[in-house]
C-alpha cells in the first residue's frame, strides 16, 4: 500500500488543490482536495460552494488551500483517521481483495520528489503545506460527443441534447440528458403549469441557439489571474477540459509559463482526447519539465467510432504518432512518478466497450514499444470506472455470465502485459474489484430496457445502429427480455 501514516495519509491535501467548478459569472464555486472526491454523495467536499457563490470571484486558490476543511483533512490524515471528504479512496480500498487494494490517493507523491534531498526536506513540506499543484477543469469546450459524457463537460453534447428536446425522446434518467426532469425544474422557478418548446428553448441555457459553441463553465477572472501571476509557485499542475488543448485559458497558462520562465520548473500533466497535437501545441509541451499525457482513449478502431463520435480512428492515430515522434528524443526532467507517462490511456469501463478492451491495449503496448526508450519512459493503461456509477450503460447492469467473461479476459489481460520489464503496466484492478462486487447483482428487465434506451437515443441523434459497433453477447442481452 503506501504512502502510510498508518495508514491514511495522502500527500495530494498537503500540495494540491482541484479547482475543478468554475462559473462563468462567479468564478470558482467548488473546490477540493483532489478531483476524484468530488462525487454526487460528495459534491461539496470542502464544504465552501456557499462562501465562494456568496464572494464572487474574489477568494484565491491560496486563501481555499489554507481553509479550515482543508487543514482538518491534514490533520486527520496525519492521525490516522478517514476524514469523510475523502470517502473515494476509503471505499475504493475496502472494495480490494487479496492484497491488492488500489486507490488514488496511495498513487500521491508531492510535486518534484525526486528533486527533494533528504528526509527533512519532506517532513518540511508535510509541516508547512504549501500549494505547488493545482488541478484545473479549463471549461467544456471540446470537439466530440461522448457517450459516457454530458454537456456540462462537452459542449458539443447540447447538439444531441437539443436533438432529443425538438423530437420529444425519451432520456428519463440519463445524466445531464433528462430534459422532461429539466423542463420540470425549470417551471417550478418560472412558477409555470407549463412551457411551450420555444419558451424552454429561451429558459434552458443548453438550448440556446450556438450553445454547442459556447464556455459556461469558466470565468477569465481576478482569481484566475491571482494564479497566472503566481505561476512560479507552481511545480505541476493538472489539467481537464472540455478537451484542454481547445481551452483557451489552458493555453494562455502554457504562453505565461513560457514567457515567465516559469514553465522549466511546472512538470506538466493533463487530460486530451490526443486529437489535438498539432506541431504548434507540441512545441509549447516541449518546453515544460515534464510531462504527463492522459489520453482518454475509450474503445478501438469502429469501437472507439461509435463512444467517440463523430472522431475517427485514423485521425486518432495520426494525432498520437505525431506527439510520440515529436517528443521521442526530448531530454524531459524525471517526472514525480519516476518515468515520463508518455501517453497514458484513459479508459472508462461501460458495457459498451468491457469486450474490446484487449485490442486497446495492444495498440497502446505497440505504439509503447515503438516510440519509448525503455529508460526514460512508463506507460500506463488505466482502467476508470464510469461516473455516476448508476449510468445505466455501467457494466454492473449486464449478466452474470458476462461479467465472469469480462473478469477472466481482464485478468488474462493483467497477467499478460505486466510480467514484462519494458515499463509498460496495465491497471485493470479497479474493473476487476467493480465486477466481483457486483458479480450477484442480476439486471431487471427495466435495467435492460434502460440501457437499450440510453443507446437508441444516442443511436437516433447520430444516425448509428448499436449492432455494427458493440459485442455481440452484448447485443445478445439488449434484445432478449428479461422474464
Amino acid at each position: 500500500m503506501k504512502p502510510t501514516k498508518d495508514n491514511t495519509f495522502c500527500w495530494y491535501p498537503f500540495t494540491l488543490l482541484a479547482l475543478k467548478t468554475w462559473h462563468y459569472e462567479y468564478g470558482i464555486t467548488n473546490a477540493a482536495p483532489c478531483c476524484n472526491s468530488i462525487r454526487p454523495d460528495m459534491p461539496d467536499p470542502l464544504n465552501n460552494h456557499i462562501e465562494l457563490v456568496s464572494n464572487p470571484d474574489t477568494i484565491t486558490a491560496e486563501e481555499i488551500f489554507h481553509g479550515e476543511t482543508m487543514n482538518e483533512i491534514r490533520e486527520y490524515a496525519l492521525s490516522n483517521r478517514r476524514h469523510p471528504s475523502c470517502s473515494t479512496c476509503w471505499k475504493m480500498e475496502d472494495n480490494g481483495k487479496d492484497g491488492e487494494s488500489y486507490s488514488y490517493r496511495l498513487d500521491s507523491m508531492p510535486p518534484g520528489l525526486l528533486k527533494v534531498k533528504d528526509e527533512d526536506e519532506l517532513n518540511d513540506m508535510i509541516e508547512n503545506p504549501k500549494l505547488s499543484s493545482i488541478d484545473f477543469a479549463f471549461g467544456e469546450n471540446c470537439n466530440l460527443r461522448c457517450r459516457m459524457c454530458a454537456p456540462g463537460l462537452s459542449n458539443k453534447l447540447r447538439l444531441d441534447y437539443k436533438y432529443f428536446v425538438e423530437n420529444d425522446i425519451d432520456t428519463s434518467g440519463i445524466l445531464g440528458f433528462d430534459w422532461k426532469q429539466r423542463k420540470k425544474v425549470i417551471m417550478e422557478e418560472n412558477n409555470s403549469s407549463d412551457m411551450t418548446l420555444e419558451e424552454l428553448k429561451i429558459k434552458d441555457q443548453e438550448l440556446s441557439p450556438g450553445g454547442e459553441y459556447e464556455v459556461y463553465n469558466w470565468k477569465d477572472g481576478n482569481q484566475w489571474q491571482n494564479i497566472l501571476d503566481n505561476i512560479h509557485d507552481l511545480r505541476h499542475i493538472k489539467a481537464t477540459g472540455g478537451e484542454t488543448l481547445m481551452s483557451k485559458p489552458f493555453i494562455q497558462f502554457l504562453d505565461t509559463a513560457i514567457e515567465t520562465g516559469a514553465s522549466k520548473n511546472i512538470m506538466l500533466e493533463f487530460h486530451t482526447n490526443a486529437t489535438k497535437f498539432s506541431s504548434e501545441n507540441i512545441e509549447k509541451l516541449k518546453k515544460f519539465d515534464g510531462l504527463v499525457l492522459n489520453c482518454s482513449i475509450d474503445g478501438y478502431g469502429k469501437n472507439y467510432e461509435y463512444i467517440r463520435y463523430p472522431m475517427k480512428w485514423s485521425v486518432l492515430e495520426n494525432s498520437l504518432r505525431n506527439i510520440l515522434e515529436s517528443i521521442k528524443d526530448v531530454n524531459y526532467k524525471r517526472t514525480p512518478y519516476g518515468f515520463i507517462k508518455n501517453f497514458s490511456f484513459n479508459v472508462v469501463l461501460s458495457a459498451l466497450n468491457a469486450h474490446y478492451l484487449e485490442d486497446l491495449v495492444e495498440f497502446q503496448y505497440n505504439l509503447h514499444k515503438e516510440y519509448s526508450r525503455k529508460s526514460n519512459e512508463f506507460s500506463v493503461f488505466f482502467l476508470d470506472l464510469l461516473w455516476p456509477e448508476d449510468k445505466y450503460i455501467n457494466v454492473k447492469f449486464l449478466p452474470k455470465h458476462i461479467k465472469l467473461d469480462l473478469i477472466e479476459k481482464f485478468k488474462n489481460i493483467k497477467d499478460k502485459y505486466n510480467d514484462n520489464n519494458d515499463y509498460y503496466h496495465t491497471n485493470m484492478i479497479s474493473g476487476i474489484s467493480f465486477l466481483e462486487k457486483n458479480l450477484d447483482l442480476e439486471p431487471t428487465e427495466k435495467d435492460r430496457l434502460n440501457m437499450l434506451k440510453e443507446i437508441k437515443a444516442f443511436d437516433m441523434s447520430r444516425n448509428q445502429c448499436y449492432n455494427d459497433f458493440i459485442h455481440p453477447d452484448v447485443i445478445e442481452f439488449l434484445e432478449t427480455p428479461i422474464e
